[in-house]
């Protein structure tokens, strides 16, 4: 076997069985205007797209969870994309997801993904909000705080669920300070029109895939413009994680898994 056979061996068994296991800690720091009256940091831990199935354990999300419980965040926010390929691991994805929002003081509010209403998402959602997990379909959730409120806007799923902007800003109080949360990033323009401090989103895995020269090959439809990490839309940040889990093919390169601490820091605005 020649030296070359060798390299691309060792980097294809680590793209299978090495790097979608060893997750990353992104720190997100953004400036928001204090008119809105957040009054002190806040601090957002935003997981998605954990995909736990065949190639992804629970116990592979808790160590990804477990890093970011280990940087306090003041409230989790789930983006979708917990389990695939079928609802018998419903009950896992709940349990892990729920053990976590239990130990975090505003504890979690989540949305649905392309996946999810593929593997019974009523059954999903049902044991989702029994883990004291609230999931938004087109809704706002009020974050009631001591350095004021904070409303996290849940939009539907863009692909198979029934997405309703309007709606769903509809929910929170005209100029309250929000959060948008949306599994995939493309349709962020809709959501930028009514100003929240930035949308979370996830479905794109980052691409899974990334080499180099050429960037991502897999992103998927839906997370095809906003592929990764922050960027801006009109006034709006939007961030999209490159996800904790994997879809077929259940490899990462150059990809790594993420979760992402998103610490919200008012200034001043005149």
């Amino acid at each position: 076997m020649g030296a070359g056979a060798i390299v691309a061996g060792g980097m294809l068994h680590r793209a299978r069985h090495t790097a979608p296991y060893d997750p990353k800690l992104v720190r997100l720091d953004l400036d928001v205007p204090d008119r809105l009256g957040i009054g002190q940091p806040f601090r957002i831990g935003f997981v998605t797209d954990t995909h736990i199935g065949p190639a992804i354990r629970a116990a592979d999300v808790d160590r990804a969870l477990t890093l970011l419980s280990a940087a306090k965040p003041d409230l989790l926010l789930f983006g979708g994309d917990y389990i695939c390929e079928s609802p018998r691991y419903a009950p896992d994805a709940a349990a892990v997801l729920g053990a976590h929002a239990a130990s975090t003081p505003y504890g979690a509010i989540a949305v649905l993904g392309n996946h999810d209403y593929s593997c019974d998402a009523p059954r999903l959602t049902s044991l989702l909000e029994r883990q004291g997990i609230r999931v938004l379909r087109n809704e706002a959730a009020r974050v009631e705080t001591p350095a004021g409120d904070l409303w996290i806007v849940g939009i539907d799923d863009a692909i198979l669920g029934t997405p309703d902007v309007p709606r769903a800003f509809a929910g929170a109080p005209l100029d309250a300070a929000t959060v948008a949360l949306w599994h995939e990033p493309d349709w962020a323009p809709d959501a930028a029109r009514y100003g929240p401090l930035l949308q979370l989103s996830g479905h794109s895995h980052g691409g899974q895939v990334r080499l180099p020269l050429l960037g991502n090959i897999a992103a998927p439809s839906g997370g095809r413009r906003y592929v990764s990490g922050l960027n801006q839309v009109a006034s709006m940040p939007i961030h999209t994680s490159r996800g904790v889990g994997v879809y077929r093919p259940p490899i990462r390169f150059r990809c790594p898994p993420e979760v992402t601490l998103v610490t919200l820091n008012p200034t001043h605005c005149p």
